[in-house]
């Protein structure tokens, strides 16, 4: 049954495109008019199209919409574009690196600042990458990037290595890389930025194992690597690498690294530079503060290699490390005793929460706002050092 057109006196306007009294248009339903079918249509069609989904059982010649996904991550990348959020869903997906340095995952696409390009496993470390060979798991080559909550292990030697800038690589776990291909100079890490200005934020990942049977062997294995400028390394918890949980090299400086746990490494945390890329001041404008570095093989906190000015130790519980800091700027607030965690596992697998008896349980100090790094502004203060927050639930 058609709809009856509303009375009209002066029949100049048709009734369908008289205005309402409340405002607006009336719509007739009919054969000449608009249908509910093309409302809905012309309603999808302004939907948010920036969205593309990867899925063990997809393929990449789907069109990588929820329905029917593409296969690979590489393929996503591919497809998108500034804006975009490509979402992987929990499974397996195994790649392959066979050489020291080719990469399972090559990613090439770029964000811009206000549209930033976006890799998320839709359930935290649902989606497992495992690499295998002597190369690089995930290799993202793009800029304004962020990579989060993936799980990523293997025979490789890193887990994700960035060459963009302005990236966020966040809440992912890295672990178990053995690091098959053995201690040579292509070196190692869980997460290696590696390009340009730098600028990244590496923040809530856990990282374990990297290189674990080379602690006390092996120079070339770290766990998170910054070898570029201005970065900030927040609220991670790193263990059982070769050489340091943290380190800096090449041309890093202006570093932020805060509320870190490190733990069973042969060093907790390393500032300096040296080799390709080395600054003629050195590393300096660092701020190392608020971070449990605990049971470390030889160092807690050292300075090698080519150093500068004006680095901060700040207000760091450094125990149980053989020299527990070695540095030449300026150290207060050092705490030289047990963090208390509720459940201390050498292997990574514990509780490092603390006890409400911690001495790690204070007031932290918040990065000076001079530095304009990402985490004066993106980080505040807290009662804990550490990673955790009062009340976090254990990793």
């Amino acid at each position: 049954m058609r709809a009856t057109t509303p009375y009209d006196k002066s029949r100049h306007v048709p009734a369908h495109q008289r205005v309402r009294p409340g405002g607006g248009l009336w719509l007739r339903v009919g054969t000449r008019g608009i249908s509910l079918i093309s409302v809905a249509a012309l309603l999808a069609s302004c939907a948010d199209t920036r969205q593309l989904y990867v899925a063990p059982y997809g393929a990449d010649s789907n069109p990588g919409t929820k329905d029917n996904p593409f296969l690979t991550i590489g393929r996503a990348d591919a497809a998108a574009a500034p804006g975009y959020t490509i979402h992987v869903a929990p499974g397996e997906y195994r790649v392959s690196a066979p050489a020291a340095d080719s990469a399972g995952i090559s990613t090439l696409r770029s964000g811009t600042p206000s549209a930033r390009l976006k890799f998320i496993s839709d359930v935290k470390w649902g989606a497992k990458i495992i690499v295998s060979g002597t190369g690089i798991a995930w290799h993202s080559k793009g800029s304004y990037v962020d990579i989060e909550g993936f799980d990523i292990s293997g025979t490789g030697r890193h887990g994700i290595l960035a060459d963009g800038t302005n990236l966020t690589i966040a809440n992912n776990f890295i672990h178990e890389l053995t690091v098959s291909g053995g201690c040579t100079g292509y070196g190692g890490a869980a997460i290696d930025t590696n390009g340009g200005p730098g600028n990244v934020l590496i923040k809530g990942n856990v990282v374990r194992n990297i290189g674990y049977s080379m602690i006390g062997k092996c120079n070339t294995v770290q766990g998170i690597y910054i070898a570029n400028p201005k970065n900030t390394v927040v609220d991670n918890i790193v263990s059982g690498v070769a050489l340091a949980g943290i380190q800096q090299w090449h041309g890093a400086t202006d570093s932020t690294i805060m509320h870190n746990t490190v733990f069973g490494c042969k060093i907790g945390i390393l500032i300096g530079g040296g080799d390709a890329g080395t600054l003629p001041n050195g590393s300096e404008n660092n701020y190392v503060a608020n971070n449990i570095v605990y049971d470390n093989l030889t160092y807690g906190i050292i300075e090698a290699g080519k150093v500068g000015a004006n680095n901060r130790y700040v207000d760091n519980l450094v125990y149980r490390s053989g020299t527990n800091v070695r540095a030449d700027g300026h150290i207060s607030g050092t705490i030289s005793a047990d963090p208390e965690f509720v459940n201390y596992q050498a292997d990574g697998t514990g509780d490092y929460r603390l006890r409400k008896s911690s001495p790690a349980i204070r007031k932290s100090t918040p990065p000076p706002v001079s530095t304009g790094l990402v985490s004066a502004s993106s980080h505040g203060t807290r009662a804990e050092l550490g990673a955790y927050s009062a009340g976090a639930a254990g990793h």
